[in-house]
């Protein structure tokens, strides 16, 4: 259904709106790709290229390494517990999105986090890290700020049958034919967040047809756009009586949604938010290394 969707869109788009999509953004679903360059919409002259959302490819990470960690039996005290997989998808998420301009910078970013995580202080491997005194690699920075590096002392370092089983896992997520199509870092966020309004009107566990999607589509459309002042607009078009309480309501709506957006954008807001996901990782880390791993798919076999 979603493929004949969407073939019909490209099909269309130059019938209906004057214009060529030549830039596909997937989530990693190769069908649908795979059905429009089969399709070839507009000619071999303008093909159609896919970009990968790199927050779905961000999501790869933490995925592989769960499979591996429930395959190789990985998990219970210094191993491949929950914290870590989290750790390393949250670092090579961010490898790629502040360096979505070079392909190389995102490769070095990435490989710099797991040599980061296997160095110790017999063999420091910080080649990949930023140098710098700005550098987050605080051997570097202590390089670039006149400090001897090997006065620090390194953590204990990621376990060898760790090493063994992710290391393919960030060979694999760092080849440059993936990386290359994260260039430009497009992600579907928007789109996300636009059908999750429409789902919010017209939920997806209830029977709706064509007439009710539609009527959803286009409110979404004018609260996504413009706040809830368009569906004012619509109940005057329909000469609903709108009364205090509604205009009311409306406008609480709009500042609410504002109000949430600048509080989010603030950097204390951003890095408070990010002090509690840390803490979280942290407690539910140490819980999994101080009990082992009590409960798993097979476990009591």
């Amino acid at each position: 259904m979603e493929v004949d969707s969407i073939k019909e869109m490209f099909l269309a788009s130059e019938e209906k709106y004057g214009v060529k999509y030549l830039n596909y953004i997937g989530d990693g679903d190769s069908k649908t790709f795979n059905a429009i360059l089969k399709e070839n919409p507009y000619g071999d002259d303008n093909p159609v290229t896919k970009n990968e959302c790199i927050g779905h490819v961000a999501k790869r990470m933490g995925t592989r390494l769960r499979n591996v960690k429930k395959h190789h039996k990985l998990g219970g005290r210094g191993k491949l517990i929950e914290g870590l997989i989290k750790k390393i998808s949250l670092y090579y998420g961010l490898a790629i999105r502040r360096n979505i301009n070079s392909v190389e910078d995102m490769k070095n970013a990435i490989l710099a986090t797991y040599y980061h995580m296997i160095s110790t202080d017999e063999n420091p491997r910080h080649e990949y890290c930023p140098l710098g005194v700005d550098s987050w690699c605080k051997w570097n920075k202590a390089e670039a700020s006149g400090i001897d590096p090997s006065s620090l002392k390194h953590p204990a370092p990621m376990h060898k049958d760790i090493q063994e089983h992710v290391f393919p896992i960030f060979e694999n997520l760092s080849n440059d034919d993936l990386l290359q199509r994260c260039l430009g870092g497009h992600t579907q966020n928007a789109n996300e967040s636009f059908n999750a309004t429409i789902w919010r009107i017209a939920p997806k566990h209830l029977n709706s047809g064509l007439k009710i999607t539609e009527i959803a589509a286009y409110l979404a459309a004018g609260i996504f756009n413009e706040g809830f002042s368009s569906i004012l607009r619509v109940m005057q078009q329909l000469e609903l009586t709108i009364g205090t309480y509604c205009m009311s309501f409306a406008n609480k709506r709009d500042e609410i949604r504002v109000s949430q957006e600048e509080h989010r954008s603030h950097s204390a807001s951003k890095k408070a938010r990010k002090a509690r996901t840390d803490r979280l990782l942290t407690q539910n880390a140490l819980f999994e290394e101080a009990e082992g791993l009590l409960y798993g798919a097979g476990i009591a076999d």
